[in-house]
């Protein structure tokens, strides 16, 4: 018998032209086919009542014959050796997959290691296919309306030399596609933090030139605080972009990479085209590049399923139809949570911002823009600073302390001098070094400082403040030190120095005859 296989596109044509009265000369002459081969599928049409002098038919009648006979030619997938083979050990196959995290892959490497295992793993598929059959999968394809969507997402786009670390660090691909011409914006970074995620947005914006409807996301912390299906929320800093922009937030459902499957895509491509055929020094210089990429290169090859070139499209149809730009640019917030302390102050950017009294304790929402910081309680806004960016800096309003600690606020620095002086003038010089107007924890400083002359005495603390002022050692835990130890009535280090200076004008300095140290002849061995 003949080993060839019919498409059912052929066989319905040599039953066709059997069924018109042709012979297997005219058939073989007709449609290049083996002699054998066209007798073979005769005789199982005949099999299946099919008679030549018969009266004429339409297309369907050939098509189901047809697809009869290769249906009745095909070897079930149960009678083959492999097939067989393979449930022999199928208590052995139950047994694996009731694992934890086992896969088929491995079921079949087990079985070749340990079972002396034969067939194929093809062979084995087709087992696992029959004995565990899956649902089959189906999607609905969307396809978005001009300006309505973009999808973005980041990627690993391996090492890059970061110019002002002086070094190699690991990259991150920032990519937006608009969703309906399919033309990406590529941005490459070294962090994947909330200010990286919503720069890059305002940088993709500015390179199209508008805004899409919406932009869909992966539930990344940089722009998800916490993803839910139907009530996400969303990080602060990028929600206040979206308001900023008029973009809506749409954030795919967890681990369903399909729902943005034109970015995800994307991400490949970069790598692949990119990546691997141009040449840049550094992070700065690929950025440059991966900007001409996108609209030269990437955007003038024509798209495997629009059929069309991402740019042109763009050009032509979409770039009219985004939202415009703002028109200013998004004061780049920083958004972060903070306890106010007991001094009356929050810690952000290593700076401190008063809060009123009421908020002691409490936890507060705080925007950092570029020129004002803004504290916000329970969504209210309750207090605005001026931004400061010197590390270690106080940005107190005195407002903000209660009656009672405010008497003492209202005392200048020469008052605690004036109140130090009582104590001696070394202490008065310490007080004057660390006391700055009005400002409520050197207050505390000055305060305790009083508090040791009750305990120690002023004559003590006052020679103690001499040893501080000497070293320039102003710490609270040194004075204390220093007044536990009493250490005050040690000599300082110019004193220990002047007398031994004196010591030696008025004697010898060493206890050997200078003749001690002289040699005339030279040591024999």
């Amino acid at each position: 018998m003949a080993r060839k296989e019919l498409k059912v596109e052929e066989l319905v044509e040599v039953l066709y032209q059997w069924h018109r009265g042709r012979n297997i000369s005219q058939i073989k002459q007709s449609l290049g086919l083996d002699r054998k081969t066209i007798r073979k599928y005769i005789e199982q049409a005949e099999g299946h009542g099919f008679i030549r002098d018969d009266e004429p038919r339409d297309y369907r009648y050939y098509l189901e014959l047809a697809s009869r006979i290769q249906a009745g030619l095909k070897t079930p997938v149960e009678s083959t050796a492999a097939y067989k083979t393979t449930s022999l050990y199928q208590s052995v196959i139950e047994r694996l997959l009731s694992k934890q995290h086992m896969t088929s892959k491995q079921v079949f490497r087990i079985l070749k290691k340990d079972h002396e295992y034969t067939p194929s793993y093809s062979s084995f598929k087709r087992y696992m296919h029959i004995q565990y059959p899956k649902a089959p999968r189906n999607c609905l394809r969307i396809e978005v309306g001009i300006a309505e969507e973009a999808q973005v997402d980041f990627g690993s786009a391996g090492l890059m030399y970061d110019s002002e670390a002086g070094r190699m660090r690991r990259a991150h691909a920032f990519v937006m596609t608009l969703s309906y011409c399919r033309l990406p914006y590529v941005e490459f970074v070294f962090d994947q933090g909330q200010a990286t995620w919503v720069q890059c947005h305002i940088h993709a914006y500015e390179f199209f030139g508008g805004v899409p409807g919406r932009i869909i996301l992966d539930n990344l912390k940089s722009g998800i605080l916490r993803p839910n299906t139907y009530d996400p929320v969303f990080n602060r800093a990028y929600a206040e972009c979206a308001k900023h922009y008029g973009f809506l937030i749409d954030p795919a459902k967890i681990r369903q990479a399909a729902h943005k499957g034109k970015v995800e895509r994307k991400m490949p491509v970069v790598r692949q085209q990119f990546l691997s055929s141009y040449d840049f020094s550094n992070i700065k210089e690929a950025n440059e590049k991966v900007k001409t990429w996108c609209l030269n290169d990437y955007g003038m090859q024509v798209h495997g399923t629009t059929k069309q070139k991402p740019f042109e499209v763009f050009t032509q149809q979409e770039k009219s139809r985004l939202k415009a730009l703002p028109s200013e640019r998004l004061d780049m917030p920083l958004w972060k949570e903070a306890k106010v302390h007991p001094d009356h102050h929050i810690v952000f950017g290593k700076n401190y911002y008063s809060l009123p009294t009421r908020y002691v304790g409490k936890r507060v929402w705080v925007r950092g823009g570029m020129q004002a910081l803004q504290i916000f309680f329970d969504g209210e806004l309750v207090k605005t600073h001026p931004r400061s960016y010197a590390e270690g800096a106080w940005v107190t309003d005195e407002g903000d302390y209660p009656p009672e600690k405010s008497r003492y606020l209202l005392k200048t620095s020469a008052y605690y001098q004036q109140e130090a002086l009582k104590h001696g003038e070394h202490v008065r010089q310490v007080v004057a070094r660390i006391m700055t107007d009005h400002a409520y924890r050197n207050l505390r400083k000055v305060q305790a400082l009083f508090r040791l002359a009750d305990k120690y005495g002023s004559d003590a603390l006052n020679r103690t403040c001499r040893r501080s002022i000497f070293y320039e050692d102003y710490r609270m835990s040194t004075i204390k030190r220093i007044l536990h130890r009493g250490l005050y009535s040690q000599p300082l280090i110019d004193e220990v120095t002047t007398a031994v200076i004196t010591s030696a004008a008025n004697g010898p300095s060493f206890v050997r005859e200078a003749e001690y140290f002289l040699h005339t002849e030279e040591e024999t061995l």
